[in-house]
């Protein structure tokens, strides 16, 4: 089978492919997400009220990959800025339905998580992550989910989805949050400043 890459492509249908991808790649994350990310924030922070983060994410799995679903917010200010970011390959295809805290499940995790530290590691610059969440996410550590770059996430991948009828959709993780090649420098300079990502479901 022949691979399809953006060479191969006719300047009709590259245009169509990139019109395409300009109305699907959109910034969307909901209400219902920022006010569960906000209420767990200040139940976490009221015991602890030394922590003054300057960056909240919030991640809106109810949203499908090809949207820009994470939202880094500016506690001062009250800035978004929104990226594209994966779920685990066991959550689902073009949706994430299903999150697990089970170690080996390749499933998403839901929750309040708090960013440790960053390093390079197998995907180059990566966030080390703890969750706060007994039930949801609590084995977060122990099973290696950080926030990593990956170049399954990008408008090229979406592009290639799309022109073979794949759905829409960027690449799946084994659980971690994963951000464009493009955004991980951004990502973690926001983050590193002792912040918080939430993740968060309509089921959640």
């Amino acid at each position: 089978m022949k691979t399809i890459t953006l060479k191969t492509l006719t300047p009709f249908t590259l245009l169509l492919a990139l019109f395409s991808a300009f109305l699907l790649l959109q910034e969307n994350v909901s209400e219902q997400a920022y006010k569960a990310a906000f209420a767990s924030l200040d139940v976490y922070r009221s015991s602890r009220p030394d922590e003054r983060p300057r960056f909240l994410a919030v991640v809106d799995y109810s949203k499908p990959s090809y949207l820009k679903r994470m939202a880094v917010i500016d506690l001062k200010t009250g800035d978004k800025s929104f990226y594209l970011t994966s779920h685990g390959i066991n959550s689902g295809d073009l949706y994430a339905t299903r999150f697990s805290n089970t170690p080996a499940s390749s499933m998403s995790s839901l929750g309040l998580y708090k960013v440790l530290e960053t390093y390079n590691g197998i995907h180059g610059k990566a966030m080390r992550l703890m969750g706060l969440d007994p039930e949801m996410n609590s084995n977060a550590f122990s099973r290696d989910i950080v926030l990593h770059a990956a170049d399954y996430v990008s408008l090229n991948y979406i592009l290639m989805n799309l022109l073979t009828l794949n759905n829409p959709k960027i690449g799946r993780s084994n659980g971690c949050f994963v951000v464009s090649l493009q955004d991980i420098d951004e990502v973690a300079q926001k983050l590193s400043q002792g912040a918080f990502v939430y993740a968060w479901a309509e089921h959640s």
